[in-house]
């Protein structure tokens, strides 16, 4: 943790910004080039930056100690569950891959590089990280945010080149992210996971200013084969353990590699071919490595899908809310899923 963070937090128990940082223990690391400086600061001003591995954030409001452990401040109130284990723990993604940054842009549509330059960002649900770090690669300050120990630990293993990432244990219930103080706030693959989406979705939206932007990916309903495969899968697991359904989705991956990924990448530009393999199962998920197919698959079997978003709900949602600009746009096909967005008045 970088002690210019409490900037933007709050106690998430009793939303005080009045924060005290005690550091038991820290190191100076490089700031890469471009990466923040406070304004009035001089081009060669100080080349290093100060990372807390160890300490609290603590609350003179309250009373309450946040523990700082691994660089990462634990912000999860005694209400709050703990996220769910997630396989994506050991994920890594290969920076240069065209595919990475094409999904990130797919996802943050209308929003372009350049519209992060500069800009304050949060990630709600950061998972391991690969948003979070194109965004701060454009030029942005990102604050990583999710509730699983795993994700946070592999988000930070994933941005620590960048000096623009800051990686919070925290629950979305409880975001201990200050009122308006965002430029772009989103959540990507968060919401149908939760049991109130629409509170998340409020505080979420709170973290936002006036003229910010909120963005939100989730799944559409899924109907024939697909919902009935999802539904007898996750019956099938419910009772493995984690080394048992690891093997598992394994398998599965294979078999979506011969079956559905590889027709794919042969036949999808054919015409009339191309309609056919556009409705294999997941077939867009073709462009990721074999490790990444394998965690995405156990994250689904192992972690339960509570909503189904359809384009109109989200239309509501957002318009509801007071947001201009409302866009809502579907991504595929055969296994739906919604992204959207809107402007804060």
């Amino acid at each position: 943790m970088k002690p210019r963070l409490l900037q933007w937090l709050v106690c998430p128990s009793c939303r005080s910004p009045e924060l005290h940082l005690r550091i038991e223990k820290s190191e100076e690391r490089p700031r890469v080039p471009g990466s923040w400086r406070s304004l009035g600061t001089e081009e060669d001003g100080p080349t290093t930056e100060t990372e807390v591995l160890e300490g609290s954030i603590d609350c003179p409001s309250c009373g309450r100690q946040w523990p700082i452990r691994d660089s990462i401040p634990r912000l999860i109130p005694d209400e709050s569950a703990v996220g769910p284990a997630t396989a994506h723990r050991w994920t890594t993604f290969d920076k240069g891959r065209p595919e990475w940054e094409d999904n990130f842009l797919d996802l943050a549509h209308p929003l372009t590089p350049p519209d992060f330059l500069g800009k304050t960002v949060l990630d709600a649900g950061c998972g391991y990280g690969r948003h979070a770090w194109f965004a701060a690669r454009y030029g942005a300050e990102v604050l990583a945010v999710d509730s699983s120990p795993d994700a946070v630990a592999s988000c930070l293993a994933n941005t620590r080149q960048s000096n623009r990432v800051h990686v919070i244990q925290a629950d979305v219930h409880h975001l201990p992210i200050r009122d308006a103080t965002m430029d772009i706030s989103w959540a990507f693959g968060l919401l149908h996971h939760l049991e109130d989406p629409d509170a998340a979705f409020d505080k979420l939206g709170a973290t936002v200013r006036s003229g910010g932007h909120l963005a939100v990916w989730v799944y559409g309903p899924r109907q024939g084969f697909t919902l009935h495969a999802s539904n007898a899968l996750r019956g099938a697991t419910g009772g493995m353990t984690a080394e048992q359904l690891y093997r598992f989705s394994r398998n599965l991956a294979r078999g979506l590699r011969l079956f559905s990924h590889t027709p794919y990448r042969w036949f999808g530009s054919v015409p009339v071919a191309g309609a056919v393999v556009r409705h294999l199962p997941v077939h867009e998920h073709h462009q990721w490595p074999f490790d990444v197919v394998v965690a995405d698959i156990w994250d689904r079997l192992r972690i339960p899908v509570r909503h189904w978003f359809s384009r109109e709900r989200l239309e509501v949602m957002l318009t509801n809310a007071g947001y201009a600009g409302v866009s809502v746009s579907r991504r595929v096909r055969n296994s739906e899923t919604f992204r959207a967005s809107g402007t804060r008045r």
